[in-house]
């Protein structure tokens, strides 16, 4: 073998051997740019929530963690690695469980339209965010699939099913909720083992007001474990007026977080108020007969 020749061959093993320890990119097939597409309207949706609701005052750490979870995943995929879409199959994972762990998307997947958080147009918020994390769960799947095939063109047979699959569920969940009766506002008074209760949700009062005898306790029952901050008063015109009647019992810094707990008693007839600090235009009307 010539001098030439052996330079030639030494040349391409040596390129072999470099490239080894490089990773391995690939141009994005469709599978990855639709689970690239699912993260980035997934982060886009949740950033204007995180912003709308910042800008509101409200708390909108877990809502900025979930952007960012979006993100990461988009950026995963962006890399054309070839083992990058594990992570992001990973990062659906902590998206799943941050989105299905939060207290106001499950009052709003199970109140559709007494949701107080923005009724009908919230479920649909929240529908659509599920969705594009679906896509991209199912997308990251697809690629990992592909990426570690043989046959790197093979088609994911069984892609195009899960997809509609998806938009069937989000069609049907919308349908129902859009035709499903509003479940009427509750009113009176209901008792827990003899005492007057009321219930909450994530970010309100079950009721706007309550009415119960001269003496009693109030028991305030918390559905979901969402922090409220209770405190004698009221939200006026989106502001916060704290205030304590006379008679009424002394409410401040009362923290409930999926528990219950028993405010009074209410020894003067009178009518009060108590308000969450947390939750603007959070607030119940306490009736003493």
């Amino acid at each position: 073998m010539s001098i030439e020749a052996k330079e030639k061959e030494g040349a391409v093993l040596s390129t072999k051997t470099t490239g080894d320890f490089r990773p391995s990119r690939r141009s994005l097939s469709p599978v990855s740019k639709v689970a690239l597409g699912g993260f980035l309207t997934g982060a886009i949706l949740c950033g204007a929530v995180t912003l709308v609701v910042t800008l509101t005052g409200g708390h909108a750490l877990t809502l900025l963690i979930t952007t960012l979870a979006f993100l990461a995943g988009a950026i995963f995929i962006a890399t054309r690695i070839r083992w990058m879409p594990l992570l992001s199959i990973l990062i659906s994972g902590l998206l799943f469980y941050l989105i299905f762990t939060e207290p106001y998307v499950v009052d709003s997947l199970f109140n559709p339209k007494t949701d107080p958080q923005g009724g009908f147009g919230h479920f649909v918020g929240d529908i659509t965010i599920i969705v594009s994390l679906l896509i991209a769960f199912v997308g990251s799947v697809g690629a990992t699939v592909q990426n570690y095939r043989q046959n790197k063109q093979q088609a994911v047979r069984w892609f195009p099913s899960a997809l509609s699959v998806i938009a069937g569920m989000a069609i049907g969940a919308i349908l129902i909720a859009a035709v499903a009766q509003a479940a009427p506002a509750t009113t009176g008074t209901a008792y827990v083992n003899g005492v007057p209760a009321v219930h909450l949700s994530a970010g309100a009062f079950l009721q706007s007001s309550v009415t119960i005898s001269k003496g009693s306790k109030l028991m305030l029952i918390d559905d979901v474990s969402s922090l409220h901050v209770l405190a004698n008063g009221s939200w006026k015109s989106g502001a916060p007026n704290p205030m304590r009647e006379p008679g009424a019992p002394v409410i401040s810094n009362i923290q409930v977080s999926g528990s219950t707990i028993a405010i009074g008693p209410f020894p003067v007839a009178g009518t009060y108020h108590i308000y969450c600090e947390v939750h603007q235009g959070m607030n119940l009307t306490i009736i003493v007969q």
